[in-house]
């Protein structure tokens, strides 16, 4: 599954960089228009947007800090290494006196004198005799010596090891702030992300608008055209109901229209220029979208929904609920000062020296250690008891912050679902006043033509036709932005978040 999952990330990146470039070179290479969908459009943004590159790498940063923590549960081994020469050999002093025991040696002069007492020799018995009566049974033996301990030069290399057998919990908050430092950081690329989609969604959807709006622009100065000479027909053909003022002002219409075209060209060139620069494309880009109408307004959500929606995906909401949880694990952290830390510790030594004796004999070159220590803070001047409490005061702000964004939350999420409830209910509403509105156009113009009407009541019949489809438009454009905001305010511009 893991395997599976990973080839499907590959295809998608790879598509991303595909699709990214067949539209710079394309752009470059030949003055060609390329055509991109929505999702295509998102794509290539979140391929090329730095500020979502950041993101990644705050997330391995995250990472990271994580494996740090994580290595507090292995024991520490370390290799040292030194060599060392002294300025001289080292050498220690001995002072004092030691006692000699003579008893034994008389005891062996006392033998001799009887063996020879026993052989008639008595010179040599009272010689070993006269011995035995000038030697003390103890003698007092003074000691003034300076005894070489090493070579001056030495190599020395040791291995130690430490392991925390017990610490207070402080290695399992640590790691739990980790963990959850990891999902801020998701949270944040999360956050990035969806501001790509929605920055996205605004422009592609107003280059779509502009489209609808440029078609009705020019549909609205094709009908005016042909009453311009319609009018200019009836006038010198010497029409009852048509004068000049009706010929000035059917020209002034058609001129009207045709400044309000090219104002419509000029604010879809700029949206689509929005829309590369969102895209992360180079600004000589040159593309157009796909789409040539809106989707049509629904209304399938309820306030209520969207609200809890929003408490359960908005990457800021959940991020301060990750953060009061690693405020809690900083609790705990300092809490774990309150209690002994208990480790063991083991090493092994070895030292290379020339000399054989002394200090570096083969008893004492090698050598070995193992054992059980503990330290246990008995008084340090309330320092542990404040860092707790402080700890306990930022969760508590944290929470308190909490309920402030809730409330900000709920207000954004029903100020856009009004909004695209207004607009929905516009769209209804003029979507029967469209139909209306092209009727009375094509009963005056047809009316016009038989001179049963006057000028200015076709021309303001083919103008309200427009204001109406540019308002219907509008409805529509306003409704998928505010879903698209809606969208963003929950965190759900993704739509996979929603999963």
């Amino acid at each position: 599954m893991k395997n599976t999952k990973n080839k499907k990330k590959d295809k998608s990146k790879m598509k991303k960089m595909a699709m990214s470039c067949i539209l710079i070179l394309g752009s470059i290479v030949s003055a060609q228009t390329q055509t991109v969908n929505l999702d295509e459009a998102i794509e290539i943004a979140l391929h090329n947007n730095n500020t979502l590159k950041i993101s990644q790498t705050s997330i391995e940063i995250a990472q990271a800090m994580y494996k740090q923590a994580m290595s507090a549960n292995y024991p520490t081994l370390d290799l040292r290494v030194a060599a060392m020469r002294m300025d001289e050999d080292p050498t220690f002093d001995m002072m004092g006196t030691t006692t000699i025991d003579n008893r034994q040696t008389k005891a062996v002069y006392t033998s001799l004198g009887n063996a020879a007492q026993a052989d008639g020799d008595l010179n040599t018995a009272g010689t070993y005799a006269a011995i035995v009566a000038a030697t003390p049974d103890q003698t007092q033996l003074p000691i003034d010596m300076e005894v070489k301990i090493m070579d001056r030069d030495s190599i020395i290399s040791q291995v130690n090891m430490e392991y925390p057998l017990y610490v207070g919990g402080k290695i399992t908050a640590i790691v739990k702030q980790a963990s959850l430092g990891k999902q801020i950081a998701k949270e944040g690329k999360r956050r990035t992300m969806n501001q790509v989609v929605y920055d996205v969604k605004r422009y592609y959807y107003a280059v779509v608008l502009m489209k609808q709006l440029k078609v009705l622009s020019h549909e609205t100065l094709e009908r005016m055209e042909f009453l311009l000479n319609l009018t200019s027909r009836l006038y010198q053909g010497g029409s009852m109901h048509v004068k000049k003022t009706d010929y000035l002002r059917s020209k002034l219409s058609v001129s009207f229209i045709k400044s309000l075209d090219e104002k419509i060209a000029q604010r879809e060139a700029m949206a689509k220029a929005a829309l590369v620069n969102t895209m992360g494309l180079q600004w000589q880009t040159e593309i157009d979208v796909a789409d040539e109408v809106l989707s049509k307004p629904v209304m399938d959500e309820t306030m209520n929904k969207l609200v809890q929606d929003a408490y359960k995906f908005n990457p800021d909401y959940v991020s301060l609920k990750l953060a009061i949880d690693v405020k809690k694990a900083k609790v705990d952290e300092s809490k774990s000062d309150f209690y002994p830390h208990v480790g063991l510790t083991a090493s092994a030594q070895n030292i290379y020296n020339s000399y054989d004796y002394g200090m570096v004999n083969d008893t004492n070159s090698k050598s070995w250690t193992i054992g059980v220590g503990a330290t246990w803070s008995l008084f340090n001047g309330m320092r542990t008891s404040g860092e707790v409490e402080q700890s306990k005061l930022e969760k508590l702000k944290l929470e308190q912050t909490k309920v402030l964004l809730e409330e900000g939350l709920a207000l954004q999420v029903k100020d856009s679902f009004l909004n695209m409830q207004s607009a929905y209910k516009q769209f209804m509403i003029l979507e029967e006043a469209v139909d209306i509105a092209q009727e009375n156009r094509a009963l005056n113009t047809r009316a016009y033509q038989e001179d049963m009407v006057e000028t200015k009541d076709v021309i303001e019949s083919q103008l309200f036709e427009s204001y109406t489809k540019g308002d219907f438009y509008r409805s529509e454009y306003d409704h998928a932005i505010a879903r698209a905001k809606l969208d963003f305010i929950i965190g759900i511009a993704m739509q996979e978040d929603k999963k």
